[in-house]
């Protein structure tokens, strides 16, 4: 019986682990293999032990600017869909019946929907001659079209309507533990609005908070298709390049060094905002 009742746990995560083993754990462990292997000039991949693809990432210019690039771009998009998810989430975590599940509806359908036709919607919003551009003008706001498609500023707004449900979902489930008698004991108490915004609620919602910011960070590491078809070659990220030194260079071990960096880099901020947020916030858990 008492073996049964050690064995129940895993037997439950049988299934997961079935998926995650081999569609993760052995990609990911072949890519390491990968990055410690040698690029032969006539484009094979020689097994031999070495980190000279690491070596090259970290020391060349043009792939710690790829670094950085990505970096500021996960930031600037985790910061932005924070801001805008928060009040959203509110007024998610606050409604009811039919509202809450129209609420729900408009954060779950662009999930539904390709990444790629979100894509091709936004260069008919946001195209030169476009919706955006054409309502900018009209109120008089503008002169001539601004150029987005292609840019810094078309990517990174289709990334923030790619990833910003990944934010509302966590922040949601936090904002819904804070209990309306806490908010009426503050107010009882003398605190404002704003007073109870930051010392009451936000405190609460970190947990939400942080893990929306992992998922936003993490996807926005990882992100191909926007990159690819709304940004610009001027301000490369790291997985259009990744991809291509595997397939048009053929480097297939510098390709593996890179994303098991990445990998790494990812793993590493997981890490870090967690332990940050137990000593900040030893209430809350990830």
């Amino acid at each position: 019986m008492q073996l049964r009742t050690r064995m129940a746990p895993w037997l439950w995560l049988t299934p997961a682990g079935a998926l995650l083993i081999p569609f993760f754990v052995i990609p990911v462990l072949i890519t390491a293999r990968n990055s410690v292997y040698r690029d032969d000039p006539m484009g094979f991949l020689v097994p031999a032990f070495s980190f000279a693809s690491y070596a090259r990432v970290l020391s060349d210019s043009y792939y710690l600017g790829v670094f950085g690039n990505t970096l500021v771009a996960a930031a600037i998009v985790s910061s932005i869909t924070l801001v805008v998810a928060y009040p959203f989430a509110w007024l998610l975590a606050r409604s009811s019946g039919s509202s809450r599940g129209f609420l729900l509806w408009v954060v779950y359908l662009p999930i539904y929907v390709s990444v790629i036709m979100r894509v091709f919607g936004w260069m008919v919003v946001i195209a030169d001659s476009g919706m955006l551009n054409q309502a900018l003008m009209k109120i008089g706001l503008i002169n001539h079209p601004v150029r987005m498609i292609n840019e810094i500023s078309g990517m990174i707004i289709g990334m923030i309507h790619r990833y910003l449900p990944l934010m509302i979902l966590p922040l949601m489930t936090s904002l819904q533990k804070v209990d309306d008698s806490i908010l009426r004991a503050s107010s009882n108490l003398g605190g404002g609005q704003w007073f109870t915004w930051w010392r009451v609620v936000m405190p609460i919602s970190l947990p939400g908070a942080v893990a929306g910011t992992q998922l936003v960070f993490a996807g926005v590491l990882s992100d191909y298709v926007i990159p690819t078809l709304l940004g610009t070659t001027k301000f490369q990220l790291l997985a259009p390049a990744i991809y291509y030194e595997a397939t048009t260079n053929a480097a297939w071990a510098l390709s593996g060094a890179m994303a098991t960096i990445v990998i790494v880099a990812v793993a590493a901020f997981l890490i870090t905002a967690n332990l940050i947020l137990k000593r900040v916030a030893p209430w809350a858990s990830v």
